[in-house]
């Protein structure tokens, strides 16, 4: 049973990522890992870069490991669990799943048994060791699995634990929030173009200044709004800029925003009924 610690079901871009930070982390080894991926390139493309084992079918990856990687998307989550279920065993076989969305009493329903079920919302960061991830535990997680998965989660960044209730938002600010510091970033860069600087040249403004941003709010120790006072002077051009985004009514377009990927979280479990 055991032959395998992790099996991967789905390696796109987060699952890679997770593969990734456990191998380059030394938290398991290649020959500790199982995958299935449904697409032949993809599979061939993992085997041939993390140096691991794919399985033919994910009825033989259950099998063989103890813990297992749902990252597949969440229009696939049924047809993967139906699969999983044909040779899953609840006392040996733990799932960690990365499906937005997805619940886990639903998994615990559709695996018809006291499942071990443990869901995380990563982000984007993952790909390069800085993700953040909220993680929640279902009905029956054993702390040997909690463990585990916070283990695996942190080989690819940092994470929180929080209740599974506040999973929906906790989706809509670490999962889709690199997202809006993207498209800020796209405007600001715009504006440096706009005002004649070359295109790297305003890149590396203001992508620099967006990471040393971050860096000092989680280093200072300082609360947003003194650090927010500390650069806009009296009367200077960081209040002026300040006053306008005040004038657009940022702060409520981005509590809209945030609100409308709440939203849509809950709406894609609404296929589930």
């Amino acid at each position: 049973m055991d032959k395998y610690n992790l099996g991967i079901i789905g390696c796109g871009n987060m699952g890679e990522a997770i593969l990734k930070g456990v191998l380059d982390g030394c938290f398991l080894e290649s020959c500790q890992i199982l995958f299935y991926d449904k697409d032949n390139t993809r599979e061939k493309y993992i085997k041939r870069k993390y140096k691991v084992n794919a399985a033919n079918e994910i009825i033989e990856l259950v099998k063989k490991t103890r813990y297992i990687l749902v990252a597949v998307k969440p229009q696939d989550i049924k047809t993967v669990l139906d699969e999983i279920k044909i040779s899953f065993n609840y006392k040996l076989n733990t799932i960690i799943s990365i499906v937005a969305g997805i619940p886990t009493f639903y998994i615990e329903k559709t695996l018809g048994s006291n499942a071990s079920v443990i869901r995380i919302m990563p982000n984007a960061p993952a790909l390069f060791g800085k993700g953040m991830a909220a993680v929640s535990k279902g009905k029956f997680v054993k702390k040997r699995d909690l463990l585990f998965a916070e283990r695996l989660i942190k080989s690819v960044g940092d994470y929180v634990l929080i209740e599974e209730n506040y999973q929906n938002i906790a989706t809509a600010l670490n999962g889709s929030g690199p997202a809006y510091f993207f498209l800020f970033c796209k405007y600001l860069i715009e504006c440096g173009i706009r005002n004649g600087l070359d295109l790297e040249t305003s890149k590396k403004l203001v992508i620099n200044t967006m990471i040393g941003a971050g860096v000092t709010i989680k280093e200072s120790g300082s609360d947003l709004d003194s650090l927010i006072k500390k650069v806009a002077s009296p009367g200077g051009t960081t209040e002026a800029a300040l006053k306008e985004f005040g004038r657009g009514k940022l702060g409520k377009i981005i509590i809209k925003a945030v609100e409308s990927a709440k939203k849509r979280a809950y709406e894609l479990q609404e296929f589930l009924d």
